[in-house]
């Protein structure tokens, strides 16, 4: 077999990491399971902040060796840690058991956030693909992660079904070990690597690339920060929503998996949109689509609410492959990793900030003046954030939002 050969066997392998690393079975029922170890909901809400946290001060130091040691060994030991994180819910008693669960998988999801993207990039330059085929690879990871969430809701169903908690963490740690198989069978990509010229000067490069290379640029990564805390509220939230409106544990599974297919279908089409509507209609769409959401799971009942979840899913699907295919297109090989780490340190900070204040209200007010101001939070985001990104858009008239190169300025 060729090195080409081996090196094409790379894109299908990180899908494939991509796809059993958010596996997650027990995501769809993840509240109810929390409150059965008698956690409220800023409890739950707080183990979120301690993922967060933890994801928070580890995302740009593990960008930043995959840059300069390998996305490989990078990938090696996020699988490890992840795998470990998952076996902790065999032993998982109340609050501070579960923050270990939490802690390793914070861990694990720094390490890949980033280094998979990047070695999917690289190897697409490697085997000397065209930039379309390029522009794919974040569609593709995305749809294989947001699949892979679908599928976990199908198989939680079936488990709840016909048995209980118990057997749902049993497959949950069955899962979690086999991306450890895939990512040993990766090979290192040729690319360009992050110089050796000390820990300080590299960052200083690093940061000011990102800070003056262009106004989308700067814009694109505070909306990876900013905007997706809008669609990501929701996650824990509708959970709550349904238990409030009596749907039976058993049917979190499908509606969970129907949604989270929704994503994927999104993010597989977001370039189509883009070419359709343009890249200010994207924009303009998942900007203001989850307000819309949100007021909509405040005033329609049980099938309404439902309608009014999608919102959530499109805007996500749609927003985060055109904002991360944005963010990779501008910058260099050499520091990706870093980038795409950064991007999400932004975001891991913001919710850490915030999150446990959502569990708050919601503890102390409910679910209506939650969800009132949260419209109220994701409208301010819109004007503050998303209009100035279109007008940035508009400033380099006839190109693609993710796939103009621009200058400065």
């Amino acid at each position: 077999m060729t090195y080409q050969e081996r090196l094409s066997r790379n894109v299908y392998r990180t899908l494939l990491v991509g796809f059993f690393q958010v596996f997650l079975v027990i995501m769809p029922v993840a509240v109810p399971f929390f409150s059965s170890f008698g956690l409220s909901m800023r409890d739950v809400f707080s183990l979120q902040a301690i993922f967060g946290f933890v994801v928070l001060i580890t995302e740009v130091p593990s960008g930043y060796v995959a840059d300069l040691l390998g996305r490989k060994n990078t990938l090696v030991v996020g699988a490890l840690l992840a795998a470990i994180g998952q076996s902790c819910l065999l032993f998982a008693e109340g609050f501070w058991t579960l923050a270990l669960f939490e802690l390793f998988l914070g861990l694990s999801m720094s390490l890949i956030s980033g280094a998979d993207l990047a070695l999917l990039y690289d190897t697409e330059l490697a085997l000397g693909r065209g930039e379309d085929e390029q522009r794919q690879v974040v569609g593709k990871l995305y749809s294989a992660r947001t699949f892979s969430e679908a599928a976990a809701g199908v198989a939680c169903t079936v488990v709840m079904l016909y048995a209980g908690f118990e057997e749902l963490v049993y497959l949950q740690v069955v899962v979690g070990w086999v991306p450890v198989l895939l990512v040993l069978r990766l090979i290192e990509p040729p690319g360009e690597r992050l110089a050796d010229d000390g820990h300080f000067n590299n960052m200083k490069k690093i940061m000011g690339y990102l800070l003056n290379h262009s106004s989308v640029l700067r814009l694109v990564i505070a909306a990876l920060s900013v905007w997706s805390l809008t669609t990501f509220y929701a996650v824990w939230l509708l959970q709550k929503l349904w238990t409030l409106q009596g749907i039976d544990l058993a049917h979190f599974g499908w509606l969970w998996g129907g949604l989270t297919l929704l994503a994927a279908v999104a993010g597989r089409w977001a370039h189509r949109l883009e070419r359709a509507i343009g890249p200010h209609g994207v924009l303009l769409f998942i900007g203001l689509a989850p307000a819309a959401g949100y007021a909509g799971l405040q005033l329609f009942g049980l099938v309404g609410g439902i309608l009014a979840g999608t919102t959530f899913f499109l805007a996500r699907g749609f927003g985060l492959v055109i904002l991360r295919d944005a963010l990779n297109k501008r910058v260099p090989s050499e520091f990706r990793a870093t980038a795409n780490s950064i991007a999400s340190f932004g975001f891991r900070g913001a919710f850490v900030i915030t999150g446990p204040i959502v569990g708050y209200l919601y503890d102390l007010w409910g679910m209506g003046v939650t969800l009132s101001m949260l419209v109220a939070a994701t409208l301010v985001i819109f004007v503050t954030l998303i209009v100035p990104l279109i007008a940035a858009v508009r400033a380099l008239p006839g190109e693609p939002a993710a796939c103009v190169e621009v200058s400065n300025g």
